[in-house]
Protein backbone atom coordinates (compact mmCIF):
# COMPACT_ATOMS: atom_id res chain seq x y z
CA UNK A 1 0.00 0.00 0.00
CA UNK A 2 1.46 3.33 -1.06
CA UNK A 3 0.99 6.21 1.41
CA UNK A 4 -1.03 9.16 0.16
CA UNK A 5 1.16 11.82 1.77
CA UNK A 6 4.66 12.82 0.67
CA UNK A 7 7.32 14.06 3.05
CA UNK A 8 8.99 17.30 2.05
CA UNK A 9 12.37 18.23 3.45
CA UNK A 10 12.52 21.88 4.42
CA UNK A 11 15.01 24.24 5.99
CA UNK A 12 14.34 26.31 9.13
CA UNK A 13 12.42 28.87 7.07
CA UNK A 14 10.10 26.27 5.53
CA UNK A 15 11.70 26.33 2.09
CA UNK A 16 11.96 23.02 0.25
CA UNK A 17 15.50 21.67 0.40
CA UNK A 18 14.76 19.09 -2.28
CA UNK A 19 12.21 19.90 -4.94
CA UNK A 20 9.08 17.76 -4.40
CA UNK A 21 9.14 16.51 -7.98
CA UNK A 22 12.64 15.05 -7.50
CA UNK A 23 11.59 13.37 -4.27
CA UNK A 24 8.42 12.02 -5.87
CA UNK A 25 10.32 10.43 -8.74
CA UNK A 26 12.84 8.79 -6.41
CA UNK A 27 10.11 7.72 -4.01
CA UNK A 28 8.07 6.17 -6.82
CA UNK A 29 11.14 4.32 -8.12
CA UNK A 30 11.98 3.01 -4.65
CA UNK A 31 8.37 1.87 -4.18
CA UNK A 32 8.52 -0.03 -7.47
CA UNK A 33 11.75 -1.76 -6.41
CA UNK A 34 10.34 -2.60 -2.99
CA UNK A 35 7.14 -4.00 -4.48
CA UNK A 36 9.05 -6.20 -6.92
CA UNK A 37 11.35 -7.48 -4.19
CA UNK A 38 8.41 -8.12 -1.89
CA UNK A 39 6.49 -10.21 -4.42
CA UNK A 40 9.55 -12.18 -5.51
CA UNK A 41 10.87 -12.79 -2.00
CA UNK A 42 7.53 -13.76 -0.45
CA UNK A 43 7.00 -16.24 -3.27
CA UNK A 44 10.30 -18.01 -2.64
CA UNK A 45 11.32 -17.51 1.00
CA UNK A 46 10.97 -20.65 3.11
CA UNK A 47 12.41 -19.22 6.33
CA UNK A 48 10.56 -18.03 9.37
CA UNK A 49 10.20 -14.26 9.46
CA UNK A 50 12.34 -14.18 12.61
CA UNK A 51 15.21 -15.86 10.71
CA UNK A 52 15.07 -13.83 7.49
CA UNK A 53 16.34 -10.23 7.45
CA UNK A 54 14.38 -9.39 4.29
CA UNK A 55 11.13 -10.70 5.80
CA UNK A 56 11.86 -8.73 8.97
CA UNK A 57 12.39 -5.54 6.96
CA UNK A 58 9.16 -6.09 5.02
CA UNK A 59 7.26 -6.76 8.26
CA UNK A 60 8.60 -3.47 9.66
CA UNK A 61 7.54 -1.66 6.48
CA UNK A 62 4.05 -3.19 6.78
CA UNK A 63 3.86 -1.99 10.40
CA UNK A 64 4.91 1.56 9.48
CA UNK A 65 2.43 1.71 6.59
CA UNK A 66 -0.43 0.51 8.82
CA UNK A 67 0.51 3.11 11.41
CA UNK A 68 0.58 5.86 8.75
CA UNK A 69 -2.84 4.83 7.46
CA UNK A 70 -4.28 4.86 10.98
CA UNK A 71 -2.76 8.29 11.66
CA UNK A 72 -4.12 9.80 8.44
CA UNK A 73 -7.60 8.34 8.98
CA UNK A 74 -7.94 10.00 12.40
Amino acid sequence: MKPQIRTHITDDMGNDVVAPSQMDEEYDALCAVAEAVEHEHRAHCRQLTSNCPICQAMAELDRVQRQQCETHQN
